[in-house]
């Protein structure tokens, strides 16, 4: 077989696999496992699909990846009730070679705190060159100053933080300095030092969503609480991140899909577990490498 036959073939089977892919997602089986794996009160299974459909728009390479580890990603993000590489900025898809692998972004992570109804308020900062701040702990309490220079360029931050006001009482806080940050990137994300990584091309969005989990982890109160379980379970979730990020609709228009929002079973027909019913790897079996 010519080298040209062997690129039609691959291509051929690019083809089917990028259709099944997509009319799965569209399906009513997915849909009903999309409706059971969101968390009550949250969003819709059929924006939730829309997203997911949106994403694989935004980032051509998703569909290069093994359907398996796409399914597999939207699943968990569904899970945690995060829109998938949406304006939102909660949650990316991002395709790692052949796999696909799912990554909470920092908003996605202020989602999830919001939500356990711990807090009354929460926010992030870096304190630059030019700011004054001021930070201190004693037994009167948390003592915490920052008033940013209203310099045009405020330049690289040096320090990085995130508080939370509790709604029973009381302030968490966290500091890092970029030293901290870059330590533990380089620790816990082995894409790091890819030129693509997020953390060479956005290291601002990287640097506030690794204060704000560490706050979520170290300075929260833990919850039993489904949504405080999500949370505390998202705090420790590596970053193994090299492509860059798209979650902005760009460079092509979207076509207009049909979903299956109606599958043949009725109100009162209790949703199947994901585990027992529709599981990726038999939908769409690993290939040997």
């Amino acid at each position: 077989m010519t080298e040209l036959q062997k690129a039609k073939e691959r291509s051929v089977g690019l083809t089917n696999n990028q259709t099944s892919l997509k009319e799965t997602i569209k399906g009513g089986e997915f849909y009903i496992q999309i409706a059971n794996a969101l968390p009550q009160g949250n969003l819709s299974a059929k924006r939730y699909i829309s997203a997911c459909l949106t994403a694989l728009a935004v980032q051509p390479k998703l569909m290069q990846c093994k359907p398996s580890s796409v399914l597999k990603s939207m699943m968990e993000s569904a899970r945690y009730g995060l829109e998938p590489n949406s304006p939102l900025s909660e949650a990316a898809l991002i395709p790692f070679g052949q796999e696909c692998t799912f990554l909470i972004e920092y908003r996605g992570m202020m989602k999830l705190a919001w939500n356990t109804g711990l807090i009354k308020t929460l926010d992030y900062d870096k304190v630059c060159e030019g700011d004054e701040f001021d930070y201190s702990k004693s037994s009167d309490g948390l003592l915490f100053f920052h008033r940013p220079s209203l310099s045009a360029s405020r330049g690289e931050g040096s320090i990085y933080y995130a508080y939370a006001e509790l709604k029973h009482g009381g302030t968490a806080f966290q500091v890092m300095t970029r030293d901290d940050i870059v330590a533990h990137a380089k620790q816990f994300s082995r894409g790091y030092s890819s030129k693509s990584s997020p953390w060479q091309t956005d290291f601002d969005a990287m640097a506030y969503k690794t204060v704000i989990r560490q706050l979520c982890d170290k300075k929260l109160p833990k919850s039993t609480t489904e949504n405080g379980i999500l949370m505390n379970e998202a705090a420790h979730i590596d970053d193994f991140v090299e492509e860059p990020r798209h979650t902005v609709m760009q460079e092509k228009e979207l076509e207009v899909v049909e979903i299956d929002t109606n599958p043949e079973v009725s109100s009162s027909t209790p949703l199947p577990d994901f585990d027992n019913s529709f599981d990726p790897a038999e939908q769409f079996p690993q290939e040997e490498d």
